[in-house]
């Protein structure tokens, strides 16, 4: 049986905001970060913001793009709905940037092919057949090595059982993210692997350590940073 109160507990408590709207655009419901979130910016733009990136026929969707309102960056919003009364939207609150502005000491340059190549060693990955796909004009960037190699680990380490790897090196076209009133590029590192992914909380916590943004949907993961020269 499903423990209603409990999801409602858990939206109320999330650190992104999240809003219930009606088909005339009116709030039916919202957590305490969506309460801060009207501070800057109006619910009508949010459901028109809803209402733009909606998907054409029922379910959820999520969008990758860059929104800052206030003090707070936004990387990607989830906009869904079931019937035609009711839509919701949610923003992802950007948190890396602070974490990279306060510890900018602690990051030097590095060529992440160079990485890549050590953590896959690390973790033994002996009967999986990988396929890479990488953009190699990306130069060395500055990362904290560590952290970064740490993450890497975690998730070729999820892998161990797949019979198949596919990783891609890119740079995210049009998307960029602004540290100290500079703008930089975004890299990306995918994995795409046979098995679905579940990750849990200490990943999380280890991704925004090393200051990236995780995402993760069903076979794939996404590892997106930005590229610091």
């Amino acid at each position: 049986m499903k423990n209603n109160n409990f999801y409602k507990n858990l939206i109320e408590n999330n650190l992104n905001p999240f809003i219930l709207f009606d088909n005339n655009g009116d709030l039916q419901e919202f957590n305490k970060e969506a309460e801060f979130l009207f501070n800057t910016v109006s619910p009508k733009e949010l459901y028109s913001l809803a209402i733009q990136y909606a998907s054409h026929s029922f379910g959820f969707e999520y969008k990758f793009i860059n929104l800052k309102y206030g003090q707070n960056n936004y990387y990607a919003i989830l906009v869904g709905y079931l019937n035609e009364n009711e839509i919701g939207i949610q923003l992802y609150k950007e948190i890396c940037t602070e974490l990279l502005t306060k510890k900018m000491n602690n990051i030097e340059f590095v060529n992440i092919f160079s990485l890549i190549e050590i953590s896959k060693t690390t973790t033994l990955l002996q009967n999986t057949k990988i396929q890479e796909i990488y953009d190699v004009s990306i130069p060395e960037i500055k990362i904290n090595i560590n952290e970064f190699l740490l993450t890497l680990n975690n998730c070729f380490t999820l892998f161990k059982q797949s019979s198949y790897l596919k990783i891609k090196i890119s740079l995210e076209i049009g998307e960029y993210e602004i540290i100290k009133k500079k703008k930089y590029q975004i890299i990306f590192i995918k994995f795409i692997n046979n098995k679905k992914i579940t990750i849990d909380r200490e990943f999380e916590y280890q991704a925004h350590k090393a200051h990236i943004n995780l995402f993760v949907q069903d076979k794939t993961i996404k590892l997106k940073f930005p590229m610091i020269l």
